[in-house]
């Protein structure tokens, strides 16, 4: 995904992951073609993210995991802020250099808040998911950039191959750091990506088949370290037989087309690092942010419909108690305008809106419904939701399910 996953995201996990004595720059992984650079964010709210990842020498790091590849150009990884959700691998001709490796603070954010919130049930920590998400989009874009500069031939959509290169690398490392990164990267194609699945006609697969790819080629590569994604149900055992084979048809790939541009010596050192032990203070720093992570986002709604004098009704559940339900109405939506409603919990809500002759509501055949009671002429007197009363009739709520990446939802009204 050229635009939602680039490798510089790696950044951020390669950071929070290394030990003090590894957060060093160290001579002996080092490659004179790749250099970086840390961008001042032009948004206030980014210097603290800016300052934590060049206090974990996240740039510095990854220049190291990279230094075996045999580049043909010089090659720069920067952070910096984009104006937009991304992180990439990106050629601009006119720039010194021009093959880079870019990560949005942007992305670095979405990662953080699509992480297991504090208090929640989750079978991963949140240190977890977002240095082996980060890291597996490194590689991700890594494969990208490795594509590029050496000219590797692609059959098939080169987003597929990219994700194929991201596991098999991380399949290469110790059981560690092999866990680390497909349990990270699965969780956020599964998490994020199946969320908002992408045009049949997009170059990238959908967010589930990145997902069962991801555990394919891991089971396949080893059927005992990765057990329990079959045993759970995880990976459909149909799929998992074939799986074994699948990793070999990638091993041979890569070693007939990569593997010839990698220094075998420094590559073997690379691999020797222990690259994904946490110290106590990155884990402190790690949860940290995990505690400033909250399943809130701000609402507004837009009428950009021909039709005048809209109200809006909201089923959500409050930031100050989380646990329950509530339904919130009525809201007046300025014709050809917007109202800002406020500030809610969770990842999902129900919306309902009326006009005096036109309606918005899920048929009764949608299941994700949710059925309230409304009073189309005594709205402001009688709220929405209530058990239904006399001129009262239950209607049925759209539900939205809130991106977990998003802080922020618009609805807009349309004809």
């Amino acid at each position: 995904m050229k635009s939602i996953i680039r490798v510089a995201v790696v950044a951020l996990a390669c950071g929070a992951a290394f030990k003090p004595a590894l957060a060093q720059t160290s001579s002996d992984l080092s490659n004179s073609l790749i250099t970086y650079s840390y961008s001042p964010p032009k948004s206030a709210k980014y210097v603290p993210m800016k300052d934590r990842l060049k206090s974990f020498q996240v740039l510095e790091q990854l220049s190291q995991f990279l230094s075996p590849l045999r580049l043909p150009h010089q090659f720069m990884l920067e952070v910096m802020e984009c104006g937009f959700v991304n992180a990439q691998f990106v050629v601009i001709p006119r720039a010194d250099p021009a093959w880079r490796i870019r990560l949005c603070y942007e992305f670095v954010e979405a990662i953080e808040r699509i992480g297991p919130k504090q208090g929640e049930q989750s079978e991963f920590s949140y240190e977890d998911i977002v240095v082996g998400s980060l890291v597996g989009v490194l590689l991700h874009e890594g494969g990208h950039a490795v594509f590029n500069m050496v000219n590797v031939p692609v059959w098939g959509r080169e987003e597929d191959a990219a994700d194929e290169m991201s596991t098999f690398i991380a399949l290469q490392f110790n059981k560690d750091v092999a866990l680390t990164i497909v349990r990270g990267y699965s969780y956020m194609a599964k998490k994020w990506f199946a969320f908002g699945a992408p045009l049949y006609s997009d170059e990238h697969g959908t967010g589930l088949q990145r997902y069962y790819n991801t555990l394919c080629l891991a089971y396949g590569a080893d059927p005992v370290l990765f057990k329990d994604f079959v045993d759970k149900g995880d990976l459909p055992k149909e799929r998992a037989e074939s799986c074994p084979r699948e990793y070999r048809q990638i091993k041979f790939a890569f070693e007939k087309t990569v593997l010839p541009f990698v220094d075998q010596n420094l590559m073997k050192q690379v691999q020797a690092r222990q690259w994904l032990k946490l110290s106590p203070g990155q884990v402190a720093t790690l949860r940290q942010q995990q505690q400033k992570q909250q399943q809130t986002f701000s609402f507004a709604a837009c009428n950009l419909s021909s039709v005048s004098g809209v109200n809006l009704a909201l089923t959500v559940r409050q930031v100050s108690d989380p646990q329950k339900w509530q339904v919130y109405g009525w809201f007046a939506i300025p014709d050809n305008g917007c109202n800002y409603i406020g500030t809610f919990y969770g990842e999902t809500f129900f919306w309902y809106a009326f006009s005096n002759n036109t309606a918005w509501s899920a048929p009764d055949t949608d299941r994700t419904a949710s059925k309230q009671c409304i009073d189309n002429v005594r709205a402001f007197d009688e709220l929405a939701g209530a058990r239904c009363k006399t001129g009262q009739v239950p209607v049925n709520f759209r539900r939205w399910n809130v991106d977990p990446a998003a802080t922020g939802v618009t609805l807009k009204l349309q004809d």
